[in-house]
C-alpha cells in the first residue's frame, strides 16, 4: 500500500521483538527488522509539522494521536509561523494498486491517500492507511503482519483496532529513542 519507490541506500537494521496481544490472550511473537528511512525523514526540530489537504480528516487525526502518544518527536498541523514537512492530500487513481504512499522529496515531503481505495474502506482501515504512511513520515520502514507498519496495512488484523502495535512502538524507539 505505500510507495516503495523510494531508494533503498543508507538503512540500518535493528532487530526489535514484538508481541501481539489480542482477545482471547498472547500469540506468538513476531520478529522484525527495523529498517529506519535513514535518507528520507519529515522530522525536523523535533516535530513533524503537516499540512491538512485531505477529506479523511478523522483518520489523520486517529494517525496524530497515536504517534503523538509516543516521545519524543510531536506531530501537529501547520500553523501561521511554521513550513509543513509534509503535505497530506488526497489523489483518484484506478490504475495505483496502493491506497497511499509516502515520498520524500525537495520541499514538503508528500503523503498522498488515493480516493479509489480509500473510499471503500471503513474507518478502520482508512486508519490504518494513515497511520501507516504518517510512520513513514516518521522514518520507519515497514514490519510484520502484527504491525501497523505491515505493507499492506488495510489488510491486517482487524482486531488491533488500528492502534500501534508493540512492534510499532519498539520502532519508533529504536529510530528516535525514549
Amino acid at each position: 500500500m505505500s510507495g516503495d519507490r523510494l531508494p533503498r541506500m543508507g538503512w540500518v537494521a535493528l532487530v526489535a521483538v514484538a508481541s501481539l496481544v489480542v482477545t482471547g490472550g498472547l500469540c506468538r511473537s513476531a520478529s522484525a527488522e527495523v529498517t529506519p528511512l535513514d535518507h528520507c525523514t519529515s522530522v525536523d526540530g523535533g516535530e513533524l509539522v503537516y499540512d491538512d489537504f485531505t477529506r479523511y480528516d478523522a483518520s489523520l487525526s486517529h494517525a496524530v494521536n497515536q504517534w503523538n502518544a509516543l516521545s519524543p518527536i510531536t506531530v501537529r498541523p501547520d500553523d501561521a509561523f511554521t513550513y509543513a514537512d509534509v503535505d497530506v492530500s488526497d489523489y483518484t487513481s484506478t490504475s495505483d494498486s496502493r491506497a497511499g504512499w509516502f515520498d520524500c522529496s525537495s520541499g514538503a515531503d508528500e503523503l498522498k491517500l488515493n480516493t479509489h481505495w480509500m473510499d471503500d474502506y471503513n474507518t478502520s482501515q482508512r486508519h490504518a492507511v494513515v497511520t501507516h504512511e504518517l510512520g513513514h513520515a516518521l522514518k520507519l520502514g515497514h514490519g510484520p503482519e502484527a504491525a501497523v507498519m505491515d505493507p499492506c496495512p488495510a489488510c491486517y488484523n482487524p482486531n488491533m483496532s488500528n492502534n500501534l502495535q508493540p512492534w510499532d512502538v519498539t520502532s519508533y524507539h529504536a529510530v528516535w529513542g525514549y
